[in-house]
């Protein structure tokens, strides 16, 4: 008997619907764990969260991005990113179901808090907003829009994520920050 060739293995992969599966779903993880990887490459990961005090955008002085105590996120955003005008909501809902203990949002890339204004009037964001600029950017890493980070009780970075995040994937990483 000779054996395969290997378009008659992939036709006899093909031709079994469950194996088949199988195989396009493990393609698809391996390409988005992949991906993941390489837009967090850069990102800080299982060490303290930088600091630093940022103005806060409704006034309230200087604060602290990251708050000890029990998980949270900081998330950084534009105000013209589609992309976080999407998943900003996440931040509220998390918080208040209790899977978060925090969150705070942090705006880079604005023109003025004007626009920032807007953003978080349109979104009807409730987390505590600060105004972040060119040392934000460097001492976290941020290369892209929406950025965020799970911050664990210590003021560790237990994840990080770059791009879109479901309110699941929030969860599961918060979750495992506890």
């Amino acid at each position: 008997m000779m054996p395969l060739s290997p378009a008659q293995l992939w036709a006899r992969l093909r031709a079994h619907f469950w194996l088949s599966l199988a195989f396009d779903v493990t393609v698809l993880l391996l390409v988005f764990v992949a991906i993941h990887a390489w837009q967090t490459r850069d990102l800080p990961i299982g060490e303290l969260a930088p600091a630093g005090v940022m103005p806060a955008l409704d006034g309230s002085g200087l604060r602290q991005p990251v708050h000890l105590g029990g998980p949270g996120v900081v998330y950084f955003f534009a105000p013209w990113c589609g992309v976080c005008r999407s998943s900003i909501g996440n931040l509220d809902e998390l918080v208040a179901d209790g899977t978060l203990d925090w969150a705070t949002a942090v705006a880079l890339d604005y023109a003025d808090p004007a626009a920032v204004e807007a953003f978080v009037k349109d979104t009807d964001l409730a987390a505590p907003v600060l105004l972040g600029g060119a040392d934000t950017i460097a001492g976290w890493g941020i290369g892209a829009f929406p950025t965020y980070f799970v911050i664990d009780a210590s003021g560790n970075i237990a994840s990080r994520s770059v791009g879109y995040s479901t309110r699941l994937g929030m969860e599961v990483r918060a979750r495992l920050a506890r």
